[in-house]
Order: structure tokens, then C-alpha cells, then sequence
């Protein structure tokens, strides 16, 4: 039995067709070294951000509920434009949204909290041989309406995939090569981290390092998931949190 390899790609890393491309091949190389990888994807570029300011710039204060509608089709877009990718170099993928892969979580828009994984809708891909390429963030409240999680929730989406289909670890696909003890950008001096434990790499999420979602850091102390930090142009890993 291949073993499943979850990735999860930030959204600078999907950011425009070459970056795609670029994700595609990544993908690829998983797939063709035995692994069965189910990738959860955030919404490229910029693109939550700019539906957002379409909302805002229309009403002060929307409805919640519309507002869920309008951001998740911003993953949509990646999972749609990264499966046709990896189709056209010969990856059987599949596109699906959080509802369709039965993520059900808690009622709360802009905000909820995941609770199941129902049905075996991923499994049943897996099986037919097929990539499964995930909305990540989103998910359908018990009520049947569309959800998303907190922002940075696709990372949440990653780790929690990885704990329901028995993946030991989490690749996190990011336009960072690892996590440095201070901005790399501003401090020459900064090192970067080979080996986290989930309480440290958890205090660094909350002071700043946006390489990691908070909640992503306690969920995977919580299941045993090993996440990797994984660099998007070389697909090596930058650090690990175990």
C-alpha cells in the first residue's frame, strides 16, 4: 500500500501560472516516487484579499454568510487551475471543494471550527487512482451552508486531512525555505531552525511567524502529525516540527 503524502501549498506559491507549473511538477515528483499525495491548496496570489475589498467597497458591513460565499471561491480557483496542470503532465488529479470532500464544521461564518470528516468521498478518489486536489480554509457547517475557517485556516485543513487518512506527516509548501529566528529579510543574522518542537514552533506562531497557522502548530501536537516546511522552488524541507 503507497503511502499518502499530504501538501499543502500556500497561496504565493500558486501566485501565477508559472508557480503552477511549478507546484505541478512538484506534485508530480511525490506521485512518481511511490507516494499518493492529496494536496490542499489556498486561494492564489492575493486573490482573498482582493474579493474581500470588492465586499467592502459595496457594503460596511456585509453578511458574514456572503462573505463565505465570495472568499471560497478563491480556492476554487487554485484547485481547478492546479488540477488542470497536473493533468496536462499526465497526473490524474481531481478538483474538490471542502463540502464535496464532507468537511463538515462547526455553524460559525468567517470563523468556524472544524468537527468530522463524513463520508468517504477521498478515500473513494484515492482508490480510483485519482490526485485529490483540496479547497483548504473551507468546509459546510451542520446546517448545509458553505464555512470557512479562520485565515491561514488551510493550514488547519492540512494537518487535519493528515490525522483522518493516517499520514504521519504534512508537507507545507511555502515561498519561505524554513523558520528562522527572526526575519531573514531584516536580520542578517538570523538562523534558521532544522528541528521545532510543537510549543516552540507554537510561541513563534504567536508572536509573528507567519509560516505556520497557530492553531495548524496545536492541532498537529494534539494528532502526532509531523509538519515539514518545504521550500517551493527545490521541494527540499527547511525545517521540521515534531
Amino acid at each position: 500500500m503507497k503511502k499518502i503524502c499530504i501538501m499543502k501549498f500556500g497561496g504565493n506559491t500558486l501566485a501565477n501560472k508559472q508557480k503552477l507549473l511549478q507546484a505541478a511538477q512538484l506534485i508530480k515528483s511525490r506521485y512518481e516516487s511511490g507516494f499518493i499525495p492529496v494536496v490542499v491548496a489556498s486561494a492564489n496570489g492575493n486573490l482573498t484579499d482582493v474579493l474581500l475589498d470588492h465586499a467592502y467597497s459595496i457594503a460596511a458591513n456585509p453578511e458574514k454568510r456572503e462573505l463565505d460565499m465570495l472568499v471560497t471561491t478563491g480556492e476554487r480557483v487554485s484547485v481547478a487551475l492546479l488540477s488542470i496542470a497536473l493533468r496536462a503532465v499526465d497526473v490524474p488529479a481531481v478538483s474538490l471543494t471542502g463540502s464535496q470532500i464532507g468537511l463538515i464544521t462547526t455553524c460559525t461564518h468567517t470563523g468556524a471550527d472544524i468537527l468530522s470528516l463524513k463520508g468517504d468521498r477521498l478515500v473513494r478518489e484515492i482508490q480510483q487512482g485519482h490526485v485529490p486536489i483540496v479547497a483548504g480554509f473551507q468546509g459546510i457547517g451542520e446546517n448545509k451552508e458553505i464555512t470557512t475557517l479562520k485565515r491561514g485556516g488551510s493550514d488547519v485543513s492540512a494537518v487535519f486531512l493528515a490525522s483522518q487518512l493516517g499520514a504521519n506527516h504534512v508537507e507545507m509548501v511555502k515561498d519561505v525555505d524554513g523558520v528562522y529566528s527572526a526575519d531573514p529579510n531584516k536580520d542578517v543574522k538570523a538562523q534558521r531552525y532544522e528541528v521545532l518542537d510543537f510549543d516552540e514552533m507554537y510561541k513563534l506562531a504567536l508572536n509573528g511567524a507567519n509560516v505556520l497557522h497557530p492553531d495548524a502548530v496545536l492541532l498537529a501536537k494534539a494528532k502526532g502529525v509531523e509538519i515539514r516546511i518545504v521550500f517551493y522552488q527545490t521541494g527540499q524541507t527547511g525545517t521540521v516540527i515534531k
